[in-house]
């Protein structure tokens, strides 16, 4: 395995454009616990109070009911939602989680 392998990026599609304090509740989450066990992330802002403003994230994730918070990596897909992520943190596997099927 390469070094950029292991480096590999996730990506967090998030919002902080909604009704929902629920939704923005569980995308800041899911940033803290990031920025405290990955070394880089990248967050794409999802603006879901625009016509299509999902469109960007459900065609990359291959679901076209997603709903944000997901987390993302280009070489293993769509890593979940929150409820994965949750039970990832709470079940003490983490970056089992981040890294599955390495």
């Amino acid at each position: 395995m390469t070094e950029a392998q292991e480096k590999e990026e996730i990506v967090l599609f998030m919002t902080t454009i909604s009704s929902s304090l629920e939704v923005k509740k569980r995308c800041q989450k899911i940033s803290t616990v990031m920025s405290s066990v990955q070394d880089s992330f990248t967050l794409k802002e999802i603006d879901i109070s625009r016509p299509g403003g999902l469109n960007e994230m459900r065609e990359t994730l291959k679901d076209p009911k997603a709903l944000p918070p997901q987390l993302y990596s280009d070489r293993l897909g769509s890593l979940g939602g929150y409820e994965q992520f949750y039970n990832a943190v709470e079940n003490g596997q983490l970056v089992d989680f981040l890294n599955k099927n390495i």
